[in-house]
């Protein structure tokens, strides 16, 4: 369903590319899982190593959303060094992760040494900001049910497909986390994936998010695109 929005070879690239980077002028950091990883954006960027991040905004009353999770050869930072601004972002650990600081000054060596890899931010960017439009969309066209369904499948859509057609959300999120996700509460989230449960369109093991019947997901979205 999603697919077609997310190049996963040159995902696979530009991870390679971020990867290598790090070990050749990065400086690593390891963080606990639920550690808030405080950095200061404007002066450097960070690149994940091992383990996952969750970028989120906060409300004044204390409301969270998450935005998008970063996995291994992801970064954080990269809208900061180039367009400046206050950090409103909180950056969390979802598990033990390491990820490499690259200074800004360092970074502009390397960028000036070679332009090409300007391809692999503006597609990390571009990622970021497909992330976030499909959230607001999902928002404001699904109902509750209709936002976990999106949700999941989104989470899911790099997932092999198993013999039987199904496929594996490959990262374990609490109800809350979903919840923070979709902009709902906690108690709908449940409620939501206990009705999807009982009727065996999802499952789960290992407490990761079995989907075996896709399409019947997909007839809970109202999507803008087919």
């Amino acid at each position: 369903m999603y697919e077609n929005l997310f190049d996963n070879e040159k995902q696979i690239k530009m991870r390679n590319y971020f990867i290598n980077l790090a070990n050749a002028i990065g400086k690593v950091k390891s963080y606990k899982k639920n550690e808030c990883v405080c950095f200061d954006k404007t002066a450097y960027v960070g690149i994940v190593l091992k383990g996952v991040l969750s970028e989120n905004v906060v409300s004044s009353h204390g409301n969270v959303h998450t935005l998008y999770v970063l996995r291994r050869g992801e970064i954080s930072g990269e809208p900061f060094y180039f367009c400046g601004g206050e950090n409103t972002i909180l950056t969390l650990a979802k598990e033990i992760t390491d990820i490499s600081f690259i200074q800004n000054e360092v970074l502009d060596r390397e960028l000036n040494k070679n332009p090409e890899a300007y391809r692999y931010f503006i597609h990390s960017i571009t990622r970021k900001y497909r992330i976030i439009m499909l959230q607001l969309t999902n928002n404001l066209f699904n109902d509750s049910i209709g936002r976990i369904a999106d949700a999941l499948l989104r989470l899911a859509s790099f997932a092999e497909v198993d013999p039987l057609g199904r496929t594996t959300v490959n990262m374990v999120f609490t109800h809350q986390e979903l919840a923070n996700n979709i902009g709902c509460s906690r108690i709908t989230v449940t409620k939501c994936l206990n009705e999807l449960l009982n009727n065996d369109i999802i499952s789960y093991q290992n407490k990761k998010i079995i989907i075996n019947k896709p399409e019947q997901l997909k007839a809970y979205i109202d999507v803008v695109f087919d």
